[in-house]
């Protein structure tokens, strides 16, 4: 059984969270931080499999729980209508975002999450609506198009068979591409490279 914590500072969305959670069927306990010292206390105690936020102060709760308890994943959920308040917590080490008008999904996420899986496929990456690839950023950090399609097949939670698939590739070939990749992203496995990806602007989100 996982134990997801749950933090807004809004008591509305507090209690969507929980309600969600609560409702995905897997048997979750769900733990709700009324305020951020509550939420940091329960997180440094333990235990805590990850932790769902809203959006609001998103990015400074992020950051605060990441400095508490690193080896916690962090989630942020929420309807998808503020592109900057999202990209400003993932910058800030979140391991994704949910839409919280996908229920299923955002229960497929957290079990990817919650056992160390790279992001899954409802976290942002390219396929979702809206996220970009910046293709100056692509330049800088001498990404090659080919080392780009296989990032967004790791953000989109994707097996290198998967990517293979989907690339005309070999397994073995889409492994070299990602560990060129993780070497230039500086990561050491999917899920920092998908938040590394984030944090130096690889991946935007606008119209």
């Amino acid at each position: 059984m996982r134990t997801c914590v749950v933090h807004d500072e809004r008591e509305q969305t507090r209690r969507r969270l929980e309600l969600l959670l609560a409702g995905s069927g897997e048997g979750d306990e769900v733990v709700v931080a009324d305020d951020l010292e509550a939420l940091v206390a329960r997180v440094t105690a333990g235990p805590a499999d990850v932790v769902v936020l809203g959006l609001a102060r998103s990015a400074q709760v992020v950051a605060a729980v990441r400095a508490a308890a690193p080896a916690v994943p962090v989630l942020v959920a929420g309807p998808s209508d503020d592109p900057a308040v999202v990209a400003e917590a993932l910058a800030a080490g979140a391991a994704g975002y949910l839409r919280w008008d996908a229920p299923r999904a955002m229960t497929r996420t957290l079990a990817a999450v919650a056992v160390g899986s790279a992001a899954a496929g409802d976290l942002l990456g390219p396929s979702e609506e809206g996220v970009h690839v910046d293709l100056a950023v692509q330049r800088g950090l001498d990404l090659s198009v080919r080392e780009v399609q296989v990032l967004v097949g790791v953000s989109r939670g994707m097996t290198n068979a998967d990517i293979g698939r989907r690339l005309y590739l070999s397994a073995a070939t889409v492994k070299s591409h990602a560990a060129r990749l993780f070497r230039k992203l500086g990561a050491t496995d999917r899920a920092e490279a998908v938040g590394r990806a984030w944090a130096l602007g690889v991946f935007r989100l606008g119209p």
